[in-house]
């Protein structure tokens, strides 16, 4: 095979588009048991930057706007809402956590179940 015509694109670094103090939406996805998905989206204030692992360090200040979807994508209305892990969804208002520069371009960043339940750390790693 004659491999002197490939070309190879590197996708270019991740880069911080804030900088210590500003306030970003994050928003965040989490698959639920039943199928249904969870979208929370969250202003994020930049705490830190760590340019060796591209990563913010947020404190997730606000909860401003969320919804619930089934495994389709339909829209459920805010009473069919799993007042279980919304609860929980609260509770995340106020950690501190580290997310990956791709985060602050609007897009969802989806997790792991556990990591909403507590049952991974990933919002719990820093004491408040």
């Amino acid at each position: 095979m004659d491999t002197s015509s490939i070309l190879v694109t590197l996708s270019p670094m991740p880069e911080a588009h804030y900088i210590i103090g500003d306030t970003f939406p994050a928003q965040f996805a989490w698959r639920l048991p039943n199928g249904d998905y969870l979208r929370a989206v969250f202003n994020a204030e930049v705490l830190g930057i760590v340019e060796a692992a591209d990563k913010y360090v947020v404190r997730i200040v606000a909860l401003v706007a969320g919804r619930q979807e089934n495994q389709d994508g339909v829209l459920k209305p805010t009473e069919e809402f799993s007042t279980e892990y919304w609860a929980l969804v609260g509770k995340l208002i106020g950690r501190r956590i580290t997310i990956a520069f791709e985060a602050d371009d609007g897009r969802a960043v989806h997790f792991r179940l556990e990591t909403l339940t507590g049952a991974h750390n990933y919002f719990y790693r820093f004491p408040d």
